[in-house]
């Protein structure tokens, strides 16, 4: 642990200590980390796609729309 004058120097304002919650149900720990990944992973392919949708709308309208 940091001692008390480097916690509170003016160079580390951001730096908050966050204290370690012991692990009582190892088994609920592992499925809730687990649904959090998949959670995750689902929010980052959405909106990977999400910006892939507007890529190709905002190119189709930009090059393709003019064909005259």
């Amino acid at each position: 642990m940091k001692p008390f004058a480097s916690m509170h120097s003016r160079t580390q304002k951001n730096i908050q200590v966050i204290e370690h919650t012991p692990i009582y149900d190892l088994a609920a720990y592992e499925k809730r980390q687990k649904q959090r990944k998949h959670t995750q992973i689902r929010f980052q392919t959405l909106k990977a796609l999400s910006t892939l949708c507007i890529f190709c709308m905002t190119f189709s309208i930009l090059f393709l729309g003019e064909q005259s």
